[in-house]
């Protein structure tokens, strides 16, 4: 019985072993992020059409319900913790500095569009991109034009972290959005080539 167990650790290690290493691989030959891109608007036009394909749609709950989402802003007077909290059954709470406001949320339709109410104000935002550690909308109309904000973007708070537990600028949440696409962007002959190591080395490893 301790054999089965220790077999099937040995397994696991070795999958996340390689899931790794297919990780960091990916990104040695994917190409960077561009350093001229200028402010966060422009590294998400840059961005989002790359990292599009690989979202998720508001109708997988599971990617967004019940989650902390913080928002993010190159706005170097932005200080505030701001967290947005979609509940089941269509609670919307936002916090500011852990001073909480409550509302409401629902999707518009099978669209990709919320609408959000709270205190009186109705708004409809378009879904851009979505996975377990991004969901970034756009105001529907050209806000643009009228001199607001093009994206909000908010990220599954643990994410906003360094591993020291040191709060992440802007830059570094686009270098990891960014690297959403470049994790995924391996060619089919990349793929067959490491899991063919992959066997390779689970082979001489039962086999020792």
């Amino acid at each position: 019985m301790g054999s089965t167990h220790e077999t099937a650790a040995f397994r696991i290690n070795h999958m996340d072993i390689f899931t790794s290493f297919i990780r960091e691989i990916s990104r040695a030959l994917s190409p960077d992020l561009p350093n001229d891109l200028g402010n966060m608007d422009a590294h998400l036009d840059f961005i989002l059409p790359k990292v599009i394909p690989y979202g998720e749609d508001l109708r997988e709950t599971h990617f967004w319900l019940d989650k902390r989402w913080k928002e993010v802003s190159e706005d170097e007077g932005f200080h505030e913790a701001i967290l947005h909290i979609f509940s089941p059954g269509g609670e919307y709470m936002l916090s500011n500095d852990g001073n909480l406001m409550k509302g409401t949320w629902r999707q518009l339709g099978q669209e990709n569009a919320l609408i959000l109410e709270m205190a009186g104000n109705s708004e409809l935002f378009d879904l851009r991109f979505l996975t377990g550690e991004f969901m970034i909308l756009t105001k529907h109309g050209d806000q643009a034009r009228k001199g607001l904000r093009r994206f909000y973007v908010l990220v599954h708070e643990p994410r906003t972290r360094s591993r020291s537990g040191v709060d992440l600028d802007w830059r570094n949440i686009m270098e990891k959005l960014f690297n959403v696409w470049r994790e995924n962007s391996l060619s089919i002959g990349a793929w067959i080539f490491f899991l063919a190591v992959l066997a390779i080395i689970l082979y001489y490893s039962f086999k020792g």
